[in-house]
């Protein structure tokens, strides 16, 4: 019946999976007197830390190189300058830094794949980032979750009032998410046999109903 009460119910769904691909970076940070120098032997270790990666199984298609950067050193700022200007300050070497973005789909080897990283010559090591290969389907489950627990929610005040849910006027979706943490970084430290569980992501989605 047009012009009854109109319900408003905001729910959140939940679907909770076992992350199934682990995306991480390594980086390997060198220094030299001149731009060339440093370049060449941040390739070099680069080189034995993609190699090593590769050992591991992990295959081209997963490794990339997100960053690559060479930027002089300068000297330090006099005491009695505040200003950011390094026009006149300088240069006492450069620094070549070499970034790699790698997605590890054998998760049981996550550990190995940190140490064999480390030994090869990586010092800039960030992640991981567990996460889903396909989210598509946690992220529907997600939304049929939240749509039972909205329609549940709609009955229950129906109820209380002596009515009931007759139709749904309009659905609102505002979002939705993965948890997950970025639990390690290393920087210039070597790392043997560090633990690493990938635990669960939570995939939430959350939707307005009127």
């Amino acid at each position: 019946r047009r012009g009854g009460p109109l319900f408003v119910v905001r729910a959140e769904g939940t679907h909770r999976n076992r992350p199934d691909v682990m995306p991480d970076r390594a980086g390997v940070v060198t220094t030299g007197p001149t731009a060339g120098a440093a370049l060449r032997e941040n390739s070099e270790r680069a080189s034995r830390v993609i190699a090593a990666i590769r050992a591991l199984g992990v295959e081209p298609r997963d490794i990339r190189t997100s960053e690559l950067r060479v930027m002089p050193r300068f000297a330090p700022r006099p005491r009695d300058r505040s200003d950011d200007d390094d026009a006149d300050r300088p240069i006492t070497g450069y620094l070549a830094s070499n970034q790699v973005g790698i997605r590890l789909r054998d998760l049981d080897r996550a550990s190995d794949l940190l140490d064999a990283m480390l030994r090869a010559g990586a010092n800039n090591v960030s992640g991981p980032s567990f996460s889903l290969w396909e989210e598509r389907p946690a992220e529907l489950a997600a939304q049929r979750h939240a749509m039972r627990l909205a329609r549940e929610e709609a009955d229950s005040y129906a109820d209380s009032l002596g009515m009931r849910v007759t139709r749904v006027l309009r659905v609102r979706e505002r979002g939705r998410r993965t948890d997950h943490d970025d639990s390690i970084i290393v920087t210039g430290t070597l790392v043997r046999g560090a633990p690493i569980e990938p635990g669960e992501i939570d995939t939430k989605v959350t939707v307005w109903v009127d």
